[in-house]
């Protein structure tokens, strides 16, 4: 039996279209840890840039270099969580793909968290003058100041940067929090943090966040959007365990609302009730189904013919709703007379959200096999037609 060191860090880098960045990252984590002493595990969301390959290439030739492709998925919370459930070790880092985390850091890092003196340690990149300096805009350095503010006065932290990707924890605190993690967007320190119970022991150190140097940031326009559902989910869920993405659902369908009458009032008038009425209904039916596929399921998107089946599923899943409805407030409006006619009404809404929200996102955005196989049908059938 050969005899090897004990494996001490597993180090997680989520990676899209970091294929530049690889080689270098692996380079400067061995000038930087002993020996055999770590693993570096690339989780790769189907990059087009051949990052995967690029990684398969290195362990081919360095066993401590792994890779997880995922596929038809993306996000960065849960391709850290992926990460840390595969890691061997029990210390797990968790770094960006883009160069700009200081790995010379990571020896002090972890030896706090070896030793007990800490469950975690974050790097701060607010703790020196100059450590935000790698931040690549005034308006990105502002959502971070804001998003520290509000995180700090909402989970009651007391941190200088509890947004940070850059992070050492131990692996069981993180499968401890697993039952309340939301998985949502990027921050997924915070989301360990306010998951855990009870929480982790946290240090902070600083580093200087550097500029990037390939790649592409894992910033857009949804950051925010993101972040506003991750704080609902959170409150919520202390009350009534629904998830982000029924909060978002509900959220969209309610602004739909909205886009039906602001549809139908100007139609009524050259159509009649009964068409207005129809196409109004279709209207707000595509903007909840395009919205919903940008923001709720960016991650599951479905794109091209895809796009266009999904809509049929949808669209026939939701008239179910309708009918759910109308029978559910009827009902209670009959059973219950005495009821103020805006309850029933009410009971009936709800009804109709929870059947949309879960006949779709099982059968329009669902990745089994049944939703797989309704969508190649129904493509199939459009296709012949």
């Amino acid at each position: 039996m050969s005899q090897t060191a004990p494996l001490l860090l597993s180090v997680i880098v989520p990676t899209f279209n970091e294929r530049d960045n690889i080689a270098e990252i692996v380079r400067r984590l061995e000038a930087t840890l002993p020996p055999q002493s770590w693993e570096v595990i690339f989780v790769d969301d189907a990059s087009p840039d051949g990052t995967a390959a690029g990684v398969r290439a290195l362990a081919r030739t360095d066993r401590r270099v792994r890779l997880i492709s995922r596929h038809d998925r993306r996000g960065l919370s849960s391709a850290v969580v992926e990460g840390v459930l595969a890691a061997a070790a029990d210390i797990v880092a968790v770094m960006d793909g883009d160069l700009q985390h200081d790995e010379s850091v990571l020896p002090g890092m972890v030896e706090q968290v070896r030793t007990g003196r800490a469950d975690l340690v974050a790097a701060s990149r607010f703790l020196s003058p100059d450590g935000a300096d790698g931040l690549s805009s005034d308006a990105r350095l502002a959502i971070s100041t804001s998003g520290i503010r509000l995180a700090n006065a909402v989970f009651g932290l007391d941190m200088s940067d509890p947004l940070t990707g850059f992070f050492v924890v131990r692996r069981d605190v993180v499968e401890r929090a697993l039952p309340e993690l939301s998985g949502l967007g990027f921050k997924i320190l915070l989301d360990i943090i306010t998951s855990s119970h009870p929480r982790p022991r946290v240090v902070e150190v600083p580093f200087r966040f550097r500029a990037r140097q390939h790649g592409e940031s894992k910033l857009d326009k949804r950051v925010m959007y993101d972040f506003f559902l991750f704080f609902l989910e959170k409150k919520v869920s202390r009350f009534i365990p629904v998830p982000a993405r029924f909060i978002s659902f509900a959220m969209i369908n309610a602004i739909g609302i909205l886009v039906h009458l602001a549809a139908f009032v100007p139609l009524a008038g050259g159509l009649g009730f009964a068409r207005a009425q129809l196409v109004a209904t279709l209207i707000a039916m595509a903007f909840n189904y395009t919205v919903n596929n940008e923001v709720t399921y960016s991650d599951r998107k479905l794109r091209g013919g895809k796009f266009y089946v999904g809509f049929v599923i949808f669209a026939v899943l939701c008239s179910l709703g309708v009918v759910a409805n109308v029978g559910v407030a009827s009902m209670l409006h009959q059973g219950y007379p005495g009821l103020v006619a805006l309850l029933p009404a009410a009971a009936g809404a709800f009804v109709t959200v929870v059947w949309n929200y879960v006949a779709t996102h099982v059968f329009v955005w669902g990745r089994g096999r049944l939703a797989q196989r309704l969508r190649i049908a129904l493509s199939r059938l459009v296709g012949q037609g």
